[in-house]
């Protein structure tokens, strides 16, 4: 006897929604239910759910409106339909709301209404393009009102909101985007290899940023940069070469803005300076040394053919493998390694004495996520739980490609933990960090947990900046405070520009020692 199937289901759906189907059939191996316009030759299908799933299962409807039919078919053979129910798809709108006009690369927020269905989504597109066309976009599942960033080209444009399907346009508003324009303020000259202070007016958008290159570069050329969400000054590293370059204002996809020229001139003849004293400073008798690992998207990126994060778990092996002495303790945290667009931070090793071999298999099966986020703040602030009630010296490591992204406040944290009674020490490993003025940001925050900003542009520099880690470090300042370069005591001397500068041990301010004179060619050497 012949078998046959039926379908319960509403009568209508909006176009888009999802539609709860009930079903009585045979549920044979590969079964499904399908959606197709109404009068679809027999077996043809389009979106299905197998019956295996149960009863009720869900369809999406189609995002365009018409006369459609819900069909039971045998998932063998040539799929004959044992049962149909028809369903009509009515058509769905939005309604969108917006400032009639805004600046270039400006934030643009829209309110809307709308069916919100998986993967609709909101663009800004040329006035008149082709139904269908799509530019940047938010997903509506990111709510009302969303968010998108204004073309960067001035002109006539339209804000629409387009289905996940078939890119349906369910709404319009009209959008007119305005130039903007910036200027720049900086010296006529600066040396090189110095820094170079840089004032600016203009858009200041996010990922806008100040640029220095060579005079007659192509507009997409870059060089060392600061962005201008770090205020309205700017410090920028001047290149090795003499010669004639030009700051530019640009936008995140390279459109110049403002330019302004400036010479960069030979630098003066610098001196040197190295810190001796009587101990090694190497001594971590009693002490825990608490490794924090970034493993975050951005660590998914390649030096040298070599993603940054297995350069990371190759420098952090050699520390407990080669550099860690025997009956010290260990911990590790690590972030961005667990869930994707999330603040996560996880202790994968707790304090203890070091086991090497478990050490090694930990780092080895870290992974970093595409998207995780950066959450230095809170995984800082929790190795001081993690290491709450433990005596003896804590020595933090810090291994980052990037900076905060979690709103916390890192710089906070810190002086939470150099303020304990404790004795902390906060070091920090920039990995292929190239804006100078992040590297600044990071040398006053490892100079307020008394510890060492070390910059690593490469995997081998990261190694060595792991292996210096764990040594006593020193720091000189300007008469600004703020750090200009940083070493090793009883290690190699250090490249000082000549002058008067404040010499300091970070972890113990008593031994400072001010007014050090660096002569021209000449190497200083001073005992603290």
């Amino acid at each position: 006897m012949d078998v046959a199937a039926t379908l319960a289901a509403p009568a209508s759906v909006e176009a888009g929604a999802d539609v709860a189907v009930s079903w009585e059939g045979p549920d044979n191996a590969r079964d499904f239910i399908t959606l197709v316009p109404a009068g679809t030759p027999e077996g043809d299908y389009a979106g299905y759910v197998y019956t295996r799933r149960g009863s009720p299962l869900t369809l999406s409807a189609p995002d365009q409106a018409g006369d459609y039919e819900l069909r039971y078919l045998l998932g063998s053979g040539a799929y004959r339909t044992l049962g149909r129910r028809p369903l009509t798809v009515t058509a769905a709108g939005a309604v969108l709301s917006a400032a009639g006009s805004a600046p270039a690369g400006s934030a643009v927020e829209v309110a809307w209404q709308g069916p919100d269905n998986p993967q609709d989504f909101l663009t800004i597109v040329p006035a008149g393009a082709p139904a269908g066309e799509y530019a940047d976009y938010v997903y509506t599942a990111r709510g009302s009102p969303a968010t998108l960033t204004a073309p960067e080209a001035p002109g006539s444009y339209e804000i629409r909101y387009l289905t996940g399907q078939s890119y349906a346009t369910l709404g319009v508003v009209p959008l007119e985007v305005t130039a903007v324009s910036a200027s720049l303020e900086a010296p006529d000259a600066a040396p090189a290899r110095a820094a170079l202070d840089v004032g600016w007016t203009g858009p200041g958008n996010a990922l806008d940023y100040v640029t220095l290159v060579p005079a007659g570069s192509a507009d997409d050329v870059d060089g060392a940069y600061a962005m201008v969400a770090r205020g309205d000054t700017l410090r920028i590293a001047t290149p090795d070469e003499p010669g004639a370059y030009e700051l530019r204002y640009r936008t995140p996809r390279g459109r110049v803005l403002g330019r302004r020229p400036v010479t960069i001139v030979p630098r003066p003849m610098p001196g040197s300076l190295r810190v001796v004293a009587q101990s090694s400073g190497t001594d971590l008798t009693g002490a825990t040394v608490a490794v924090v690992l970034d493993a975050s998207g951005s660590m998914l990126q390649r030096l040298d053919g070599t993603r940054r994060i297995d350069l990371a778990k190759a420098a952090v092996t050699g520390l407990v493998t080669d550099v860690l002495p025997d009956g010290v303790d260990f911990a590790l945290r690590v972030f961005g390694h667990r869930e994707a667009d999330a603040c996560r931070s996880d202790l994968e090793i707790s304090p203890g004495a070091l086991d090497r071999g478990q050490a090694v298999a930990v780092v080895s099966s870290i992974e970093a996520m595409n998207l995780a986020r950066t959450p230095i703040a809170d995984s800082l602030r929790q190795i001081a739980a993690d290491t709450s009630g433990r005596s003896g010296p804590l020595l933090v490591v810090l291994v980052t490609d990037g900076e905060e992204t979690c709103d916390g406040d890192p710089a906070g944290v810190i002086e939470s933990l150099s303020a304990s009674g404790t004795d902390v020490r906060v070091n920090i490993v920039g990995f292929a960090i190239d804006e100078l003025m992040l590297q600044e940001t990071f040398a006053e925050w490892a100079r307020l947990g008394r510890g060492r900003y070390f910059n690593a542009a490469d995997g081998d520099e990261l190694a060595a900046s792991l292996r210096e880690s764990v040594e006593t470090p020193f720091a000189v300042l300007d008469g600004d405070g703020r750090v200009v370069a940083s070493g090793i005591v009883n290690g190699p001397a250090v490249e000082v520009a000549p002058g008067a500068w404040r010499v300091e041990l970070p972890s113990d301010l008593a031994r400072a020692a001010d007014g050090v004179e660096v002569a021209p060619g000449t190497e200083t050497r001073i005992a603290l």
